[in-house]
């Protein structure tokens, strides 16, 4: 199949993990890198100049005769020869563009948006012929389904088995601790890491932004994020990982789940209500709900090796037999050609759980 991937190829970037799974699966590949991508180390000279191009696209691509000629970067790339599937990571396409893309090429195009509903900004995507819309929170599918002409199916997330493992023997002390946190240094997760002082935490992430007040979570940044192999000895090195899911996570999880157990860590995830269908909670992943909650579980599970081994343990494989980049790309490939529905719905209201 010839497939082409719009997106960001950055290291551990969605569009990257795509790309590579497509051409490890025998796909042709092609690529469309739409502006300027940001930098790894979140620091210095470059980060800044990376932060200036992005800065100066956002505002330039407003500007529709510059918008065209950035899109005839695109219709080169996608007329180069024929194609059967185009895979948009992101909502970086105005509805006129997706409809010209879909008439220039006579290929299926479809919308893979890995982010939460915080991050829909413009919404392109409400008003573009896609021929299916894949998002991870099944909250935004129960909401669009109905609202949507296209076809509005489940996609969660998943780990990419060929960037994230790691040998035993690999092993790097510099990574232990009792507690680590892998991300961006937002508020909401600097707040948490500010009730955590108490225990051992290292924090990896690119630098906050210069007017947050780290306070605790000062002494546990380590000044750096983590990618790759280096993200799974943080994920081995700690004993406990934290997965502090964003609000705006409503029904869904996110990536790092899938990283975290497919890289063999033991988490503890923030409760959400679509995670019972993903991960076996209490056997393969544990969740918390609330910063008591969790601080116990935390005192619990540091004393007892043997179960935070086998628990991790069972998420590893968990998340190898069912969430890999394969596997979902193949039921992306099957649904869009019309022979599935996405993945398995969960039932309509989860939060009923709560009540």
């Amino acid at each position: 199949m010839n497939v082409l991937v719009i997106g960001k190829f950055y290291v551990e970037g969605f569009a990257l993990h795509i790309s590579e799974t497509c051409s490890d699966m025998g796909h042709a590949v092609r690529r469309f890198d739409p502006g300027p991508s940001p930098s790894a180390s979140g620091k210095g000279l470059r980060h800044r100049i990376s932060q200036f191009r992005q800065l100066v696209y956002s505002t330039t691509t407003k500007i529709p005769a510059l918008r065209a000629r950035e899109m005839l970067g695109l219709w080169k790339i996608a007329g180069r020869s024929p194609l059967d599937l185009v895979i948009v990571c992101h909502d970086f396409l105005q509805p006129e563009e997706v409809e010209t893309l879909k008439q220039r090429t006579g290929a299926q195009v479809v919308l893979w948006f890995p982010d939460p509903i915080g991050n829909f900004g413009s919404a392109y995507f409400m008003n573009a012929p896609y021929d299916v819309l894949f998002f991870k929170d099944p909250y935004i599918v129960y909401n669009l389904k109905e609202l949507l002409k296209n076809r509005v199916c489940y996609l969660p997330e998943c780990f990419n088995p060929k960037r994230h493992w790691l040998l035993e023997s690999e092993d790097d002390p510099a990574y232990h601790c009792d507690l680590t946190l892998v991300g961006n240094l937002h508020s909401q997760r600097i707040a948490l890491c500010n009730n955590l002082a108490e225990w051992d935490v290292k924090l990896w992430g690119k630098p906050a932004r210069d007017w947050m007040r780290l306070k605790e979570a000062a002494r546990m940044y380590q000044g750096r994020p983590v990618y790759d192999h280096d993200k799974v000895r943080a994920f081995r090195g700690a004993k406990i990982v934290i997965n502090d899911l964003r609000l705006s996570e409503i029904w869904g999880l996110n990536v790092r789940a899938f990283e975290v157990a497919g890289a063999g860590g033991f988490q503890l995830i923030g409760w959400r209500g679509g995670l019972q269908q993903l991960f076996s909670d209490g056997e393969e992943i544990v969740s918390y709900r609330g910063l008591s909650d969790l601080k116990s579980k935390i005192k619990i599970f540091l004393k007892d090796n043997d179960r935070r081994k086998a628990i991790a343990a069972a998420g590893m494989r968990r998340a190898f037999a069912e969430h890999t980049y394969e596997l979902r790309l193949k039921l992306l490939i099957e649904t869009t050609m019309g022979a599935a529905s996405g993945f398995p719905m969960l039932r309509q209201n989860p939060d009923a759980e709560l009540e």
